[in-house]
């Protein structure tokens, strides 16, 4: 009898378990329906607004647009709104190129041109080829780059909406470059002066309403004026010249560019008190945009050959040795800080993809408190998340101390080496190849004739010494290293107004190697 009673008193209370825990199940499947509805009218208006945030912060401070564009990449692929995610792939293309990170750009060009919203929409996809035309250019393969420009043209050519006009402007004005490489001038100012023409089809009302993206019009004069300067053609390019820097002023550019084209135009005058203020001016505009410091490597150097040419040995030597070093510590900068900005956008998205799960989680246990069952699987999803979490933050933890180890032993690598020239270490040559490892194998490629003697010369050119200091430290007389640079230069086939240290940089660095 007492059997049976527990028997039924069991089954009621089942039954008032079951029903309560399907009543949890119903609220809370209706409670996250209504989130993810709110949700999707609240994403791509923040989408928007981050797209808007990366254009505007494009001239100010790149790494801050590329974060924008990541963060609304992220949300935009939730979404599976084609036109959002090919936008924000554009824009991470498109600050990635600016930041020299080409390899990294470009699997965001692909991923936008994959997009359905680039095979219907002209403009889009002839922005996206554009940013792949300029991945071209960077990387020398000048045909690619004409034949990628002239298919932007064909896309945007024939249209009159603002943004389709100033896009094809751009891509004339990049065929104009292609053909400055083989000193086609002609051709390149036919193109340039198109590129100028067909921009001036936008009034000034409309441009100024314009992304950052499409204000080109400064760009565009600034071509023109710079195939001058390649002529060595000053006057003809000083007009242009001023009307880039106005433009640029105007439309709110980093005015770094055109106050070193100024300086240029004062070189070719033999000006070189204004050329050097011209280039100091850019320098400083240029250290005024944190993020990208490290390319003022090519100023400082026209700065110290302009005071070559005044006899005023001590200022260039000074800015020489800031080329060269500048050169040497910050080349890696900009990859580091896109790195980092990349991984910490990551980390972000999974704290709030933690804190999604976190709220589901507060919902289910409102309505499980007088469930056991519920009760006790969600314990044991906390202690498994737990686990993971650490898990991961041991991992992590791991590999910061593994990045930290690596910058320390690169840091005493260059140090070691600076100490061991300076001593003039017979271990030197040997140290320098374990740091440089492509080293001998490209300066042989060059030429399979080279002495040791010249390969160790030249590691000393490389890491930025000068005659002086090269005497100096090999106990040999200062006529003596000007002799052996001299031959050496008449071995390379060098013209005298080319640069040992960037021609050696330029040939030995992460260049394919080629035959001398």
């Amino acid at each position: 009898m007492i059997r049976n009673i527990d028997n039924k008193h069991f089954s009621i209370y089942d039954a008032v378990l079951y029903s309560t825990y399907w009543l949890f199940v119903s609220l809370l499947i209706c409670s996250l329906v209504l989130f993810g509805c709110k949700k999707e009218n609240t994403e791509k208006p923040e989408i928007i607004r981050l797209l808007r945030q990366a254009d505007n912060s494009l001239d100010n401070n790149c790494f801050e647009s590329l974060e924008y564009a990541k963060r609304a990449s992220l949300i935009a692929e939730k979404t599976h709104d084609s036109r959002l995610k090919a936008e924000a792939y554009y824009y991470i293309a498109y600050t990635l190129n600016i930041l020299e990170e080409y390899e990294r750009s470009l699997p965001y060009i692909e991923m936008g041109l994959a997009e359905k919203a680039a095979k219907r929409d002209k403009t889009l996809k002839a922005r996206l080829l554009a940013l792949k035309g300029f991945h071209y250019s960077r990387l020398h393969l000048y045909k690619l780059q004409a034949k990628q420009a002239k298919e932007v043209f064909d896309l945007t050519g024939a249209s009159e909406q603002p943004e389709s006009i100033m896009t094809a402007a751009f891509a004339l004005a990049s065929l104009g470059i292609s053909y400055t490489i083989p000193h086609d001038y002609p051709a390149a100012h036919f193109h340039n002066q198109r590129a100028i023409n067909h921009a001036e089809k936008v009034n000034d009302s409309t441009y100024q309403k314009l992304k950052k993206i499409y204000k080109t019009k400064a760009n565009l004069l600034y071509y023109r004026a710079m195939t001058y300067i390649e002529q060595f053609k000053p006057s003809e390019a000083y007009p242009f010249i001023q009307k880039a820097y106005k433009q640029a002023q105007i439309d709110q550019r980093p005015l770094s560019l055109f106050l070193e084209l100024f300086g240029d135009y004062y070189t070719q005058l033999d000006d070189n008190n204004k050329a050097i203020g011209f280039y100091l001016d850019a320098v400083r505009e240029k250290q005024k945009r944190i993020w990208n410091r490290s390319t003022s490597a090519d100023l400082y150097l026209k700065i110290s050959k302009s005071y070559a040419r005044i006899k005023k040995f001590k200022e260039e030597e000074k800015y020489l040795k800031l080329s060269a070093s500048e050169r040497l510590i910050d080349e890696n900068n900009n990859r580091k800080r896109v790195q980092a900005i990349l991984e910490n956008i990551e980390k972000e998205e999974i704290i709030l993809r933690q804190q999604e799960t976190k709220w589901k989680l507060y919902i289910a246990l409102v309505f499980s408190m007088t469930l056991i069952l519920a009760l006790l699987k969600y314990r044991e999803f906390r202690l498994h998340r737990k686990k993971l979490l650490l898990e991961k933050e041991t991992e992590l933890q791991q590999k910061a101390q593994l990045i930290e180890t690596l910058e320390m032993k690169v840091n005493e690598s260059f140090s070691e080496l600076i100490g061991l020239a300076k001593k003039n270490s017979p271990t030197f040559w040997a140290r320098f190849q374990e740091v440089h490892p492509k080293f001998l194998k490209r300066m042989l490629c060059i030429d399979t004739n080279f002495k040791s003697t010249e390969l160790i010369l030249c590691a000393y050119i490389y890491l930025g010494f000068s005659t002086k200091e090269i005497a100096d430290y090999t106990y040999k007389a200062t006529k003596t290293i000007e002799n052996n640079r001299y031959n050496l230069r008449k071995k390379l086939g060098l013209t005298p107004e080319e640069d040992l240290i960037l021609w050696l940089r330029n040939h030995v660095d992460d260049n394919t190697p080629t035959g001398g």
